[in-house]
């Protein structure tokens, strides 16, 4: 396998520890709601921060963030005074991370790595995917996370114990909600988890997103 096919869309999620989800190893329980930050009206005016980002680099993740439908962008900005982005090599196979606290969340991405493998589309997916599982920790409200995933096939193998019908629920929104925000179901885009595309087509499997956005 070329090392472009290794590269994954990981999560750490963090509850009274570090609970991470690697290649190779079974995932561990999410954190229940009551971990996570929510958005405030001092976190919505404070904007998405960055730290020791290139200015290149800063300028690659908010053009993936520009690129995404406007109901996407929309809940972005009701999140993105919460997070931290970092950028640098993961290792282990993993090409970007999302912890999570009371306080906030941290993303960190291996932009020049994705860029390399996969060029713009990828560093978009790979964008849209971290920040999606913000998203769905500080927005989504539990039965929605239900009904949409319930709207994600199954899938098919289960390579490392991780991908394809053995993704986690989190990791299956994620991805969904990056093909839905990026309105491009990943066709020959070697990056993920290996979730198959929602049933229904992606404008309709998000509605229930877009109107969280107002």
């Amino acid at each position: 396998m070329t090392p472009a096919a290794r590269i994954g869309l990981l999560a750490s999620l963090l509850l009274l520890g570090l609970l991470a989800i690697r290649g190779g190893q079974g995932p561990q329980s999410p954190p229940t709601a009551s971990a996570f930050a929510s958005p405030t009206a001092e976190s919505r005016a404070r904007g998405l921060r960055f730290e020791g980002v290139t200015p290149g680099d800063q300028q690659a993740v908010l053009a993936a963030i520009g690129r995404s439908r406007p109901e996407a962008q929309r809940l972005f900005d009701a999140v993105s005074g919460l997070i931290v982005v970092r950028v640098g090599p993961l290792g282990r196979g993993e090409a970007g991370s999302s912890t999570s606290s009371s306080a906030g969340y941290d993303v960190q991405l291996d932009v020049a790595g994705v860029t390399a493998a996969l060029g713009a589309r990828g560093v978009e997916r790979l964008v849209l995917h971290e920040l999606g599982h913000v998203v769905d920790a500080a927005l989504v409200p539990d039965a929605l996370k239900t009904s949409l995933d319930a709207g994600i096939p199954a899938g098919y193998g289960c390579e490392d114990g991780v991908t394809g019908s053995c993704a986690i629920r989190e990791e299956r929104f994620a991805e969904s909600f990056a093909k839905w925000a990026m309105d491009d179901i990943g066709l020959n885009l070697d990056l993920g988890y290996k979730v198959l595309p929602p049933a229904q087509p992606l404008a309709v499997w998000g509605a229930p997103l877009a109107a969280l956005g107002g």
